[in-house]
């Protein structure tokens, strides 16, 4: 794995995948999430697969993962996230991840917020027919009416997820 800072870190890999794609408007973001799904293999999550996976699981940067040119089906939100902020400061546009906790507290979901000039909106990436939303979520938000804001940042490292088995973590604590 990356000894990188940061899993946004702009390279080659992710200036290529973007190619010549400027974000200026609300569509632009849906754009761009279209690039990455479209772009990235989805192999099956399951009993065959979960244990390198869930190795794998949060620990890529986009550059890795764009590389690797896969995700896991039903564990990629927080991937396509990743790699959808690294494109988007390719672009210079300004992002963060926001990682969503189900109410219970059992299971987490991943979207992103970016900043264009005409304010800031969120977007889930791995929804094939996600919009873009104007405007960020509060500290104390709903999503998708499953889910509340849980933490905001960087990336997965910044916010202390350095790997799946830190969600296990926080949810024994919780």
């Amino acid at each position: 794995m990356s000894q990188s800072k940061s899993q946004i870190e702009v390279d080659d890999n992710v200036k290529k995948l973007l190619g010549g794609l400027k974000i200026s408007e609300p569509q632009n973001l849906v754009v761009l999430k279209d690039i990455i799904l479209n772009y990235l293999t989805f192999c099956p999550y399951d009993k065959d697969t979960k244990i390198k996976a869930d190795r794998l699981q949060w620990k890529r940067t986009a550059s890795e993962i764009i590389r690797d040119g896969y995700v896991y089906t039903g564990k990629a939100c927080s991937d396509l996230a990743i790699v959808y902020l690294a494109l988007a400061r390719a672009a210079r546009r300004t992002g963060q991840l926001v990682k969503l906790i189900s109410f219970e507290g059992q299971k987490t979901h991943t979207i992103v917020e970016i900043e264009l000039d005409k304010g800031w909106y969120r977007l889930d990436p791995s929804a094939i027919d996600s919009q873009p939303f104007a405007g960020q979520l509060a500290a104390d938000a709903i999503w998708n009416n499953k889910y509340k804001v849980w933490k905001k940042g960087r990336d997965l490292w910044d916010l202390g997820l350095a790997g799946i088995e830190a969600e296990a973590e926080m949810f024994n604590e919780n």
